[in-house]
């Protein structure tokens, strides 16, 4: 399969979670300078399956990668968001090689995979896309990201990026320190080193990296690995976290009497 020119298009491809499910946000990301937004189907509950059309719109438009996570390997939402023409997906708690296989299998036509085939989705332009060509192309135009996020994934990280299919290997680290009984200090020596042994695996195998992480501190760290896909903040947070910075800069005049 071919490799998907957007992976490579640059050294490094940052973006946040999204969880307002507005166009506006998708819009603005992109005109921020971010690469790349992660629709949230997995935390927040705030993104329902009605608000992604017009999100995957806004994010065509603007020119801005599109993915969504979503809640595990689930065939009907790996189908439902490819039909719709998402740009990738990214794909939690992959533990083993099974998994991995499992969440390809879903995602690929054959003879990579079983996807369900209809060509009069978004995705086909709605039969607009000769047949032959939509087959042909699917595969490597979506992005699939499977997310390690625990103890049993990294220690099958071998078998997991072995699999045929997988653009991406992602690891959550705040997740991954609870699995170690860490839980939260995605600091710690140990997690680190779990997560650059991971990268470190993938590197040797050409496979491209990506690590979560919410400090400019942890842009520069991972990337100086060689981390490409580099999920950065998240929109809810990013938006309190500069309000209470906007709020704290004002200075009010105090009335006596």
């Amino acid at each position: 399969m071919e490799k998907n020119p957007w992976l490579h298009s640059k050294d490094h491809l940052i973006g946040p979670f999204v969880r307002i499910a507005r166009p506006q946000v998708v819009e603005m990301l992109a005109m921020a300078g971010y690469d790349f937004g992660v629709l949230d189907l997995e935390h927040g509950g705030t993104v329902n399956m009605d608000d992604v059309y017009t999100l995957i719109l806004a994010a065509e438009n603007r020119g801005i990668k599109l993915l969504a996570r979503i809640p595990g390997v689930n065939e009907m939402y790996i189908k439902w968001l490819l039909d719709l023409g998402i740009g990738g997906l990214q794909i939690p708690h992959i533990k083993t090689k099974a998994d991995a296989e499992r969440a390809v299998a879903y995602a690929k036509f054959h003879p990579m995979g079983e996807r369900g085939l209809c060509r009069f989705v978004r995705a086909a332009e709605f039969s607009n896309i000769p047949k032959e060509e939509y087959i042909t192309k699917a595969n490597s135009r979506s992005i699939i990201v499977l997310q390690i996020e625990g103890v049993e994934g990294a220690e099958n990280i071998e078998e997991i990026s072995s699999v045929e299919g997988v653009d991406v290997i992602f690891v959550g680290p705040y997740d991954l320190s609870q699995s170690m009984g860490l839980t939260g200090q995605i600091w710690h020596p140990d997690v680190t080193a779990a997560i650059t042994r991971i990268i470190d695996i993938c590197k040797s195998k050409n496979i491209v990296t990506g690590v979560f992480t919410d400090t400019p501190a942890g842009i520069k760290h991972w990337s100086s690995l060689g981390v490409k896909y580099l999920n950065y903040r998240i929109d809810t947070e990013m938006f309190l976290d500069f309000a209470k910075k906007s709020r704290a800069e004002l200075e009010l005049p105090t009335h006596t009497g």
